[in-house]
Order: structure tokens, then C-alpha cells, then sequence
């Protein structure tokens, strides 16, 4: 199956968007599709190439790389539309020689689909219950009969569209995942600590993922502050205003650690006692921007115990008491009452630790591109036929 993948932001980058759009394809190529990506290119005297992303990302996996010149290297809402215009339109003749375009950005689904090219869009968003305004595009979106569906990170998502009345035979539901080569084998505690230099004997709560107030981290500043006795480490790129630097300086637990490739990541999170997801429905509630975060991924795979507000989307995954510690989301005593609960039992820490980790087989990258291979071969044999 050839698949060209359309993406709208230069790389390399560090954001989450970037790191599920690299896995997806790797793990696509891997599957054994023939994937090549159009990348959008400001700077024609620096162009990316597929080897400097596969050694950049830490990746194994045989896709090829396509960069247009952006004649419009300005605001990034502009980038997104004007990237996949070209793609389509320059690409026509192009675009034709694969199986189907593949995106997880709606001008090039709408664009592509515009060619008569079989056409399928990943996405995190509930976008229905989100902008009830993109309802009548969808619609019309569907009716295309080169359309072949939605990969759809979280089953939540998956019902926003359905409660909208949209066809839940081109709705998947094909949560995200973790490469396992990086967490395979497990790394103790200790020997985890003497690779990354965080204190051997103290207790760890870490959190991994975009650094910014946005996330709900101001929650996670109380918990540091109401526990001076745990260490909280938080791990991974963002903060450029320096509004969450400028509220840790003055707790002395906190430790602030810049962004890891994914390869590096893993010994970070082996070295934490929990794993924390902001106790706060806020970000979820307002954007719609955290469901089903890649964190909590690789907080799964990392089989440490996981602290995370009980929300719509985790609950997919995560258990109460089983392979979890969940609590409410903004209420403040409910949050430390809860942290306390977890951090000061060892014994329970380890049940959901062991938890976690059986959880972890079945939520890799690579079984993730097994099931939307074959959703996208059954519905290209469905508008061929």
C-alpha cells in the first residue's frame, strides 16, 4: 500500500504533534506500507532529509521524504492551510501514483478528496462537541465516497462523532502507543537513577510532557509545595515564556529537565515512583487539546504508578486502584488526599506498577498501524468494489 502523508509543520521538532506524526509513519513502514511524507520547507537551503529524521528521532523504518517550498513560510495557522493547498494541487500528478493520501489536517483531506484520491484523517479532536460550526464540512466530508474514515485517538472521540450522527463504519478508533524497543528490558529503580542522576534514595514524582501552565501544571506546583519531602522532576521541551520556571524557582523539590529524544525518555521515567497526568479537567474541557495525551502512553509502558484526574478519555485506560491512582479533578483536597494516598504506599505503588505494565503489551506503535492497515484496506476494497 503506497500512502502519501501530507503534514503541515516543518521537522524536526519536539512537540507532541510531531512525535505521534514520526511514529505513525514509522510504524506504517514498518507494517509494510510504502509511506512518504510532504513536509513543508521555508529554508530550500536546509532541507530535512529522511535519514537526518530517522537519526534525530531514534527511528528504524524505511519512509521516504518530500519537502515543498512554502511560498507562504509565515503565521502556522496560515502554514496549515497554504502547505496542504500546494501539496495538492503542485502534487496532483504525484499523488496519484499512491493508494491514498493520508493527514491529520482537514484543507489537505478536503483538498485531496477534490482529486477523486481515496483519502483517510487521523486526529485527537472530538471536533463535533468541540465546533458545532465544522459539523455541515464533515458532513460533507462523509458523503464523499473517497472518503475512507477517521483514525481516532481515544473511543471518547469516536462518540463525539457518532452522538452527531456521523457513520461509525469510517470511525476507528486507534489509540496511540509506545515504541517498545525503549522500554525493553525494564530498568529497575536504581539502576535507572545511576543513569540519569536523580537521587537514589528519594521519592520521585515526575511528570513528562509539554512544560506549560496550559497543562495544568499549576496543580502539580501545590502538590510540590504541600510535599516538600518528594522530589517532582518534569521532563520535556516548552516553557518558552518562562511562566512555569518563574513559579518552581522557589521549591527547592523541583527539578526542571529539558526535552528527551525518545530513546532517552525511558530511563527518566523508570527512575520516578509515580507518573503524574495533572489532576485538572480544565485543558480537556476548554480545547479538548489533552485527550488521550502520548504521555500517558509511555507512563503505561514505563510500569511505574500513574497519578491522573478522573476524566472521559483516561478512563479508557486507566482503572481506579487497578493500574492507577485517579482523583477528582479541580478540587484541591481531593488532589492532595489522593497523592498522599499513593506516594506514601509502597505496597500499592508497586500493585499498580505491575498493573500498568501487563496493560503495556497491546499498546504499541506497531499494533496501532496494524489496525488502521487493515480498517484502510477494507474500505478501499469497499469504494473499489
Amino acid at each position: 500500500m503506497k500512502i502519501a502523508y501530507i503534514f503541515d509543520q516543518p521537522l524536526p521538532g519536539k512537540e507532541a504533534d510531531q512525535m505521534q506524526l514520526i511514529n505513525t509513519i514509522a510504524a506504517l513502514s514498518r507494517h509494510g506500507c510504502e509511506v512518504t511524507l510532504f513536509l513543508p520547507a521555508s529554508n530550500v537551503d536546509d532541507l530535512p532529509t529522511a535519514d537526518a529524521l530517522r537519526e534525530y528521532y531514534k527511528i528504524d523504518a524505511p519512509f521516504k521524504l518530500d519537502c515543498i517550498h512554502s511560498i507562504f513560510p509565515g503565521p502556522r495557522i496560515a502554514e496549515k492551510v497554504v502547505h496542504p493547498l500546494l501539496c495538492t494541487t503542485l502534487l496532483r500528478k504525484k499523488l496519484r501514483t499512491f493508494d491514498l493520501v493520508y493527514s491529520r489536517n482537514i484543507p489537505a483531506i478536503v483538498t485531496s478528496l477534490s482529486t477523486g484520491m481515496p483519502t483517510m484523517y487521523d486526529t485527537y479532536r472530538p471536533w463535533p462537541i468541540q465546533y458545532a460550526a465544522m459539523i455541515p464540512l464533515f458532513r460533507l466530508i462523509f458523503m464523499d465516497r473517497n472518503f475512507l474514515g477517521i483514525a481516532l485517538h481515544s473511543e471518547y472521540s469516536r462518540q463525539a462523532y457518532i452522538s452527531k450522527g456521523f457513520d461509525p463504519h469510517k470511525l476507528l478508533t486507534a489509540h496511540n502507543g509506545y515504541d517498545k524497543r525503549y522500554y525493553t528490558p525494564a530498568l529497575s529503580k536504581s539502576e535507572a537513577r545511576a543513569l540519569t542522576g536523580l537521587e537514589r534514595d528519594a521519592k520521585i514524582a515526575m511528570y513528562a510532557g509539554r512544560i506549560s501552565m496550559k497543562k495544568g501544571l499549576d496543580h502539580v506546583l501545590r502538590l510540590a509545595q504541600a510535599r516538600p519531602d518528594v522530589e517532582f522532576v518534569f521532563v520535556g521541551p516548552g516553557d518558552e515564556s518562562g511562566e512555569f520556571a518563574r513559579a518552581a524557582q522557589h521549591l527547592a523539590n523541583c527539578q526542571i529537565i529539558g526535552w528527551q529524544p525518545e530513546d532517552a525518555l525511558p530511563k527518566y521515567l523508570f527512575s520516578a515512583d509515580v507518573l503524574i497526568i495533572p489532576p485538572t479537567a480544565g485543558p480537556l474541557q476548554k480545547t479538548g487539546n489533552t485527550v488521550l495525551p502520548i504521555k500517558l502512553f509511555s507512563y503505561i509502558a514505563a510500569g511505574r504508578a500513574i497519578y491522573a484526574p478522573i476524566a472521559p478519555d483516561t478512563a479508557e485506560l486507566l482503572q481506579h486502584d487497578r493500574n492507577a491512582y485517579l482523583v477528582e479533578p479541580d478540587d484541591e483536597a481531593a488532589e492532595l488526599n489522593g497523592f498522599n494516598a499513593l506516594i506514601d504506599d509502597d505496597e500499592r505503588m508497586n500493585r499498580l506498577s505491575n498493573e500498568a505494565a501487563k496493560d503495556a503489551q497491546n499498546l504499541t506503535w506497531d499494533a496501532r498501524a496494524e489496525i488502521i492497515v487493515d480498517f484502510m484496506q477494507r474500505r478501499l476494497g469497499e469504494i473499489r468494489a
